[in-house]
């Protein structure tokens, strides 16, 4: 199937964005617990660090906004009063399509990773969007199939990069031929690029692939270190992939943490560098106190001309299984 001028189309993170939606943590959410104050201080930082690029809008709980002052002033920061239940909203916001100038805003089911958390507030969070001032140039979509925005990554060019693990945990009983085609479907995309491996220990997503693989441009994708075999691994079957052009995709590994890091059940957590966040010339990279922080800039920086790399504490928020990505949801510009 070739892509044509007049369709609908998933950009890449890279591309020309109008905002980043996030959800601020509170006790009515995910947060509700001694880590509260700490993971809204790593919040406000990343708000910050977006502004300077871009617009950020916000998801704030009715009933639990922040403190005063605690928020940058900024006429960028656009603040809508809504329930939900997570902040992970990569995973519940609108992964929106692009063409000719009009943006589709898809609504996938959401149910909590397939079904470990309760989340039927966020289950209802796009339909609240699509009646707001935020989202008026938008047209919404939705779909009664079960699709996480961590679950997919894309080139803009119609290759989205996918792990079947994820995906077959939410569908056991479809086979993957069918799975495939509904995926491409669903995001009038082109070819699905997949591979197959368990989650990072700390995953209770089943294996998202923005914690274990990511686009950073057209014939280049970096990947996650685990422990040597999973490694291994995912270098055997990301180097089956090939690129629009029948290529072999450049391949580059991003450093494990040197230490175990763990919460306070003393649970391994799934540190990953691949799990940053693109915004307006500028790419945010998630850092956990380790050594291995450092290299995981050194290694991005040359694939990333034109970006500003930018280290952002996330030692709080992957506390909660996820990291600087997940907790936010890029909206795109009006492209062609």
């Amino acid at each position: 199937m070739m892509m044509v001028a007049d369709q609908w189309r998933l950009p890449a993170e890279w591309e020309k964005q109008s905002a980043t939606l996030l959800a601020w943590p509170c006790r009515k959410t995910d947060w509700d617990g001694p880590l509260l104050a700490a993971v809204q201080q790593e919040f406000v930082q990343l708000i910050e660090a977006i502004l300077v690029h871009q617009d950020v809008v916000l998801l704030v709980h009715p009933d639990a906004p922040p403190a005063s002052g605690q928020l940058p002033a900024s006429p960028r920061l656009r603040i809508i009063e809504l329930i939900y239940n997570d902040t992970w909203c990569r995973d519940y916001g609108p992964i929106s399509l692009v063409n000719a100038g009009q943006r589709l805003a898809l609504d996938f089911t959401f149910n909590g990773w397939g079904g470990k958390f309760d989340a039927s507030l966020d289950n209802r969070v796009n339909q609240a969007l699509s009646r707001t001032a935020c989202f008026e140039n938008f047209q919404f979509r939705q779909h009664l199939f079960e699709l996480e925005g961590g679950a997919i990554d894309c080139d803009g060019q119609g290759a989205i990069l996918l792990n079947w693990h994820c995906i077959s945990q939410r569908y056991p009983q479809m086979s993957r031929g069918t799975l495939e085609q509904e995926i491409l479907k669903l995001l009038e995309a082109e070819r699905i690029l997949g591979i197959d491996i368990p989650p990072l220990p700390g995953d209770d997503t089943d294996g998202h692939i923005d914690t274990i693989a990511r686009f950073v441009n057209n014939d280049t994708i970096v990947f996650q270190q685990g422990d040597p075999e999973w490694t291994q691994n995912l270098r055997e079957q990301l180097e089956g992939l090939r690129t629009r052009a029948g290529q072999s995709y450049q391949l580059v590994a991003l450093p494990a943490v040197s230490g175990t890091h763990v919460n306070e059940d003393g649970d391994t957590l799934a540190t990953s560098y691949a799990n940053f966040l693109f915004i307006n010339q500028a790419v945010l990279v998630p850092n956990y106190g380790d050594a291995a922080d450092h290299r995981a800039l050194d290694i991005l920086r040359p694939l990333l001309p034109g970006h500003e790399l930018i280290s952002l504490n996330a030692r709080t928020i992957v506390q909660g299984n996820g990291s600087i990505h997940c907790c936010a949801m890029n909206l795109p510009a009006p492209l062609a």
